[in-house]
């Protein structure tokens, strides 16, 4: 979808300043410090309940000049952003890839009807206001020190969820979110990725519908999300080890003036974009990374177009990691061969945002496929579109 008319950088800065900024309650600094301050015991018992690769992400500032930009995008009908290129949307997978919470499973969606409860009482909500501050669960867990009991990590988790995850306008997080929190051992089994894409998606709607200065929801990831499908103000990628969750291998951003980034969205081309992110042979380990596959595969094969033998190939929209583990010939495989590589590669849907490999290419590849695999590459690039790792 290409735009008819393109408006010079004059008359977007005459829009846009009559938009101005934004604020938020969103709070990456407070969350890290209180994740710094957690003992080995109570990291232990945060990662039992299905947090743990969000103790990982490092301290991030927001760049707000890009973010205004990017939510002047988003269309609330589309539930996407609309690009000069076509439309974007966040999807399952790039939750799942960027902040690593479990995106399939039981709803954690608030009840208006839910009962008052005990536990509520417990932690200073009352029946007519089922709120409680981010400061009375900070200082809760001041509180208990090093203590590593269900208390700690209901605490832990509610303030994660009023500073990090669901942060509103008001500092306050919904009780309501204890029943979900009542049975610890269930905690793991809710898709909180689902709910986070969710209440991010209610407050880009919200802004643009009621013209908010206010946003909340997990602004991080909105931003993590930019970086990752679009190469513009990019900062640098970390050089270490640690790529799960994809929040962890990007730098911090610096600042870029609003002329600047308004002249970048107007400019931008098609080749700056990566549609549709896909996994790599390491992510695919990833246990809330497999249970995501299942479903994009029945959507492929429901949607996905009718090939050949030696088309199938081509037409997986997978990482190139994942497609150096097929070492058979293509030209040979039968029907058979194809619905088991299917199922064990489990390739992704939305075939028309992208572009696969030629055979060509694939042919060329499995000629290293002992070399590569010995070596995984940790590149997130999408094929046929610009790498996730040229720096701008």
């Amino acid at each position: 979808m290409r735009r008819s008319k393109r408006k010079s950088s004059v008359a977007a800065v005459e829009v846009r300043d009559s938009i101005g900024n934004f604020s938020t309650r969103f709070s990456s600094p407070s969350f890290v410090k209180r994740v710094e301050k957690l003992s080995y015991d109570q990291r232990d018992a945060i990662k039992s309940v299905g947090f743990g690769n969000l103790l990982l992400i490092p301290n991030h500032t927001l760049s707000k000049n890009l973010l205004v930009e990017l939510m002047e995008k988003w269309s609330c009908d589309k539930r996407a952003f609309v690009l000069a290129h076509g439309e974007i949307s966040m999807t399952l997978m790039d939750v799942a890839l960027v902040l690593g919470l479990r995106v399939i499973g039981k709803p954690a969606i608030l009840q208006q009807d839910e009962p008052f409860s005990d536990l509520e009482e417990h932690y200073g909500a009352v029946p007519g206001k089922r709120k409680i501050t981010v400061a009375s669960l900070e200082s809760r867990l001041d509180s208990l020190g090093g203590v590593a009991d269900d208390d700690f990590i209901r605490s832990f988790l509610l303030f994660t969820f009023g500073t990090f995850l669901f942060p509103n306008t008001t500092g306050t997080i919904d009780t309501r979110y204890l029943s979900f929190l009542s049975n610890l051992d269930y905690v793991h089994q809710y898709a909180w990725g689902s709910a986070v894409l969710e209440d991010l998606i209610m407050w880009l709607s919200r802004r643009k519908e009621k013209s908010m200065q206010y946003v909340g929801g997990c602004l991080l990831f909105l931003q993590m999300w930019f970086y990752e499908h679009i190469d513009m103000a990019r900062p640098s990628l970390q050089n270490d080890s640690l790529t799960f969750p994809r929040a962890c291998r990007w730098g911090n951003s610096r600042p870029h003036p609003r002329l600047w980034v308004i002249a970048e969205f107007e400019n931008l081309r098609d080749d700056q974009i990566i549609w549709e992110l896909q996994p790599t042979a390491i992510e695919l380990e990833a246990d809330i990374i497999k249970e995501i596959l299942p479903a994009r595969m029945d959507d492929y094969q429901e949607t996905g177009p009718q090939s050949g033998t030696n088309d199938f190939v081509e037409n997986l929209p997978m990482d190139p990691d994942v497609k150096a583990k097929i070492d058979c010939d293509v030209d040979t495989i039968d029907r058979v061969q194809r619905s088991e590589m299917f199922n064990g590669l489990k390739p992704c849907s939305s075939l028309d945002k992208v572009n696969s490999p030629t055979k060509a290419d694939y042919l060329s590849h499995r000629e290293v496929c002992n070399e590569h695999l010995e070596s995984p590459s940790t590149s997130y690039d999408s094929p046929g579109k610009s790498s996730a790792c040229t720096m701008t």
